[in-house]
């Protein structure tokens, strides 16, 4: 099973059941996924996969509280300083 797919399927979870500190659930998912990867391209590369797993039509009918939007404001944030620190 691939652990993206876990993670999307733990923040459509969230998004789901969306009360108040949902965002703060899954940035940790987030993060777990992403210390579990070794190097900056991998990290881009999950990421950029997170993103696009988001965008989906069909994921969208789960986004309550556009926690989607959410997570896509912090990962161009962690793109940003990835590029910042790692270039």
């Amino acid at each position: 099973m691939d652990p993206l797919n876990d993670n999307v399927r733990s923040i459509l979870a969230l998004a789901t059941s969306y009360k108040p500190g949902t965002i703060i659930k899954a940035e940790r998912v987030v993060d777990a996924k992403l210390d579990e990867l070794r190097g900056s391209r991998a990290r881009r590369a999950a990421m950029d996969a997170l993103l696009h797993e988001l965008a989906l039509p069909t994921r969208h009918a789960r986004n309550r509280g556009s926690l989607f939007e959410l997570i896509e404001l912090q990962l161009k944030r962690w793109h940003t300083e990835m590029a910042y620190l790692f270039h």
